[in-house]
């Protein structure tokens, strides 16, 4: 007995003794119990504070069925099922087959209203979680932009999937807190019981620069259009080109934010697919003739309908036409290939790929949108860059380009030369509605004041050339427009070798002699006709008409400057 006793004491003196710190610490950490603190997602508003994306809470709504006694059950699941609209039986079957002895999910994303209901009827088994989801108020309005968020396991965390949502995610989260509370053997909390916090940080709000009117405008223009032509898709960008904020960026097809599947479809038009810009990037070549070229508006050209350049490569125009005397205005205003190659020799390959990288060609816009693309521009030299190539850039052929970098081309010359970086974001606002605008975009000079006055002059001629034509899209009464169209023969999908689809292009500045305004539509694929005037023009006239109204622009009343475009 004097032996037992002895072992009785020594594991005593051992638990109580030697040990009794340990078993405290694990003590406490048994009756601690860690709840997580979410911090609201910020929300995504257009310039205008129209709401594009918002969190909103909501519940989780599950059960114990171990403490709802199996005679209650039926009274239970009906209770529970008309609040949330589901079937008793539905419910009864959740109860009878839990995901887990003591858990299963009756219903999730439900409504605050919903969870009081549920709440004050004191239903045993029956308790609720909170959580958070995200709404778009305005439904698919700049999905494309803003993106879309997913749940983190429990709910009560969101992150960006997709768009500025994604890009942004690190400053629209926040970043979630906790405490740590004491709880006794059921793991309901111990009143009065110390607590070790850590606060959360609070998420700001995207304010972009996005017109939401002049968006909605773009998405139904669109989408029609793509409707009317029976086009594989569109995309339309408008743009302030002296800061560089873009105004809409529109596309169909698009996507709905609630139910992004596939995941493929949501990618933004407007900087990720890349086609060939066809005549809209004249304009590029032109510059560098000007100035690198020793070339002026002047400079006289003669230009048959068909010309071989090197012995090898045989360029034509878009429509037959007999050997005519274009000045150099005249080329680019007339939309000439013929004349555009000719013009090309006055400038070698590397200057013209200066020229394109320079616009901003080949290189990412840095939106922050996922999947943006720098389009394809081989450099002289490189593998890639053939010998024919400087001929096929100089009418837009032969490279690839992005909705956005084209529009940026345009807002550079509209802006006296000066390439300003195209940005969607105007600022983020606090939990307190304090807000703080963006960083000014960066910007520099492209190309000199004279050539940017130059080029606009040339492109003023394109609107009238075009109603003559039968293609009034570039005369808007009141204003000024500086404009170019653009065709493109681009290859069917796994079909390289033929040229057999087009790309229909129209780019426009307005007022022509105070630029406050650029509208870049593109139509890929269409049926039937395909011109850039007469598939792209309808659509561009539509939204930059409406934004020069929308903006409150008033009409400059001007004409548009005269140039020669026939040589002697």
């Amino acid at each position: 007995m004097a032996f037992a006793l002895s072992i009785f004491a020594a594991r005593l003196v051992q638990l109580q003794g030697i040990d009794a710190a340990a078993y405290k610490t694990d003590s406490a950490q048994v009756l601690l119990k860690k709840i997580s603190i979410p911090a609201v997602r910020g929300g995504i508003t257009a310039s205008d504070g129209t709401v594009l994306a918002m969190t909103v809470q909501t519940y989780t709504i599950y059960a114990d069925p171990v403490q709802i006694p199996v005679a209650s059950r039926p009274g239970v699941a009906a209770k529970v099922a008309g609040p949330l609209g589901l079937p008793t039986a539905a419910i009864m079957t959740m109860l009878e087959q839990p995901s887990s002895p003591e858990y299963v999910v009756l219903a999730s994303g439900v409504s605050v209203t919903t969870a009081n209901k549920i709440s004050q009827l004191q239903l045993p088994g029956i308790d609720m979680n909170p959580s958070y989801t995200t709404e778009y108020p305005n439904g698919d309005l700049a999905s494309d932009v803003v993106g879309f968020t997913s749940n983190k396991g429990n709910g009560t965390s969101l992150f960006g999937a997709q768009g500025l949502e994604n890009e942004y995610n690190s400053v629209l989260a926040g970043r979630p807190g906790s405490e740590y509370v004491e709880v006794g053997a059921n793991q309901e909390r111990i009143p009065l019981t110390e607590v070790k916090l850590a606060p959360t940080v609070p998420a700001r709000s995207l304010r972009l620069t996005i017109q939401a009117d002049i968006q909605y405008e773009a998405d139904q223009v669109c989408k029609l259009r793509v409707a009317q032509t029976h086009a594989r898709n569109c995309s339309i960008v408008v743009m302030n080109p002296r800061t560089g904020a873009i105004l809409a960026m529109a596309q169909w097809p698009t996507y709905d934010p609630y139910d992004p599947v596939p995941y493929a479809s949501t990618t933004n038009i407007g900087t990720a697919n890349v086609f060939a810009p066809g005549s809209t990037l004249k304009s590029v070549t032109v510059a560098a003739a000007l100035e690198k070229g020793g070339r002026t508006p002047m400079s006289a050209y003669t230009v048959p309908y068909q010309i071989t350049m090197d012995g090898l490569y045989t360029f034509h125009d878009a429509e037959l036409h007999p050997t005519v005397r274009y000045t150099l205005a005249g080329i680019l205003a007339h939309s000439s290939n013929v004349g555009m190659v000719q013009v090309a020799r006055s400038i070698t390959p590397q200057q013209q790929y200066e020229y394109l990288r320079a616009f901003g060609i080949g290189s990412v816009s840095e939106l922050g949108l996922a999947e943006e693309s720098p389009g394809l521009l081989p450099r002289p030299g490189t593998a890639g860059y053939w010998a024919d190539n400087r001929y096929e850039y100089a009418f837009g052929q032969g490279l690839g380009v992005t909705a956005i970098q084209m529009t940026s081309v345009y807002a550079t010359i509209a802006n006296g030369g000066v390439r300003v970086q195209p940005t969607l974001v105007a600022g983020t606002t606090d939990a307190a509605g304090t807000f703080t605008p963006a960083h000014p975009p960066a910007s520099r000079r492209v190309i000199r004041p004279r050539t940017a006055r130059e080029l606009m002059t040339m492109l003023q001629q394109v609107p009238k050339l075009n109603a003559q034509a039968g293609e009034p899209w570039g005369i808007i009464n009141g204003y000024t427009v500086a404009a170019k169209t653009g065709t493109a023969q681009v290859p069917e999908p796994g079909q390289s070798k033929c040229l057999c689809q087009y790309g229909s292009s129209y780019i426009g500045i307005a007022p022509a002699d105070n630029p406050q305004l650029v509208v870049a539509v593109n139509i890929q694929d269409p049926h039937g006709k395909y011109y850039g005037g007469e598939v792209a023009g309808p659509a561009f006239f539509q939204v930059m008409k409406f934004a020069l109204q929308t903006m409150r622009i008033a009409p400059d009343y001007a004409r548009a400057p005269y140039i020669r475009l026939a040589a002697p």
